[in-house]
């Protein structure tokens, strides 16, 4: 049994995870063994992310405190709470492909994302979205391009006329 003091302190914990979370996401893990899970947890770190186990009803008290009411089968059985602190769209990718390789013993039950509640299928959904990261490369790549191409075109004249006079002086001579 847990007294009221021990619990007043796990909620606090939750309630500072879940404010300072960019995105939660509920998992079920039933049967998994510690060894499969401790890579993921590893996995979520990198990605400033956490994996927590929690009890069902102090996860409800808080989320119910924040006036989120999710939906009451998320919350049942033993579920396991991933924290994205950073960028959400790693850790829903990372969460997705973990689920596709342990589909027996591992499922997404639903999440939030900001203030809105998602599905397991919002969630699946969000995986395709690319990380902030990858976005910042495709733009990078996108302007770089063009300035590179342009870069050439300049050049590719004054190259031109350099070897004119050069042919011009040689000829001179």
């Amino acid at each position: 049994m847990i007294t009221k003091e021990k619990k007043g302190v796990m909620l606090s914990e939750i309630e500072k995870r879940v404010d300072d979370s960019k995105i939660i996401i509920f998992t079920s893990f039933n049967e998994l063994p510690v060894s499969e899970i401790a890579p993921l947890r590893r996995e979520l770190k990198t990605k400033k992310g956490e994996f927590k186990v929690f009890k069902n009803t102090l996860i409800k008290k808080i989320l119910e405190k924040k006036g989120i009411n999710l939906n009451n089968n998320v919350l049942e059985g033993p579920t396991a709470v991933v924290f994205g602190y950073e960028d959400p769209f790693r850790i829903v990718k990372l969460i997705s492909n973990y689920q596709k390789t342990h589909r027996k013993t591992f499922n997404i039950k639903g999440g939030l994302f900001g203030e809105s509640i998602l599905t397991s299928n919002d969630l699946i959904s969000l995986s395709s979205i690319n990380s902030i990261e990858e976005v910042y490369g495709n733009l990078a790549y996108s302007l770089k391009s063009p300035l590179i191409r342009m870069v050439f075109a300049l050049k590719s004249p004054l190259s031109r006329l350099i070897n004119v006079f050069n042919e011009i002086k040689s000829k001179k001579e």
